[in-house]
């Protein structure tokens, strides 16, 4: 959709090597390079990016592959005259190795840590997300920050980041487990395998309520921390070569109110209508 303006734990570098050799089917860094050198300009720009992460990147009640993130890059590419394909329904490991190949060219979304600024080219930002803490209604448990989590086990999704500073204080202070998907972690929760969920709000809630489990998992306030989010590039990507052109949109879209409108029109939609089921 064009974008109507107004009218005035972790990714660490060695998981990349190790997922790619355990990856059936995709390319070693070396052969990406030289597929990449085959692709020398960016007339096609492959989104990846979480499915069910409102506002930034997730599949609506009809189907469509639709989120902020996807919206700026679409509205780039229409005025730029290049092509957009959508693929947010890979799950994320497999998209941040694909990334990591420049077989995608950016996610719609992505929170920034150090490590992967070494390996990928970040956007500026365009939207902040909250990390909650979910927790089940009848096993609830006092918390006000980070520190208040130790001593009991927690889940967290598989191969993503929740920011440096989360990252950093769960792997050296938290028991944590990682699982594959959204689902099968608030599964953990709801059949007590664990005390907690560290997810971002919309994605967690998004997923409550395509389980139907809204009234027995909630997110705890105050947030765990809030995430500045920006579209992460393959630097083995033409495209990261419009990086630059792109802040320059995002200023204008943020400037303009466009940002803030479409914003709040994603937080608004119905991520699964439970009367279709999808």
């Amino acid at each position: 959709m064009r974008l109507k303006l107004p009218s005035a734990k972790f990714i660490r570098i060695f998981a990349f090597c190790a997922i790619s050799m355990l990856t059936a089917g995709v390319l070693s860094p070396i052969k990406a390079q030289q597929y990449t050198d085959q692709r020398t300009r960016c007339d096609t720009i492959t989104i990846g990016g979480p499915a069910s992460w409102q506002p930034v990147s997730y599949i609506a009640s009809d189907g469509r592959q639709t989120g902020l993130g996807i919206e700026i890059l679409r509205e780039y590419a229409e005025r730029h005259g290049i092509n957009v394909r959508v693929d947010i329904e890979l799950p994320w490991a497999r998209t941040l190795d694909l990334l990591l190949q420049g077989k995608i060219d950016v996610t719609a979304g992505a929170y920034f840590n150090d490590e992967r600024q070494r390996v990928f080219q970040y956007s500026d930002v365009f939207y902040a997300d909250d990390i909650m803490v979910f927790q089940h209604v009848d096993r609830r448990f006092e918390y006000a920050s980070i520190k208040d989590l130790k001593g009991y086990q927690g889940a967290r999704p598989h191969g993503g980041s929740l920011g440096n500073k989360i990252d950093t204080y769960s792997e050296q202070q938290l028991d944590i487990i990682y699982s594959p998907t959204n689902d099968r972690i608030f599964d953990l929760l709801r059949a007590g395998h664990v005390d907690y969920v560290l997810i971002a709000r919309y994605d967690g809630l998004a997923t409550l309520r395509k389980l139907g489990i809204e009234d027995k998992i909630i997110a705890v306030e105050p947030p765990l921390d809030h995430n500045p989010v920006r579209m992460m590039f393959s630097r083995n990507s033409p495209c990261v070569e419009h990086v630059a052109q792109i802040n320059l949109l995002i200023a204008e879209l943020a400037q303009n109110g466009t940002i803030k409108e479409r914003t709040q029109y994603h937080l608004e939609q119905t991520v699964f209508n439970r009367e279709t089921g999808s």
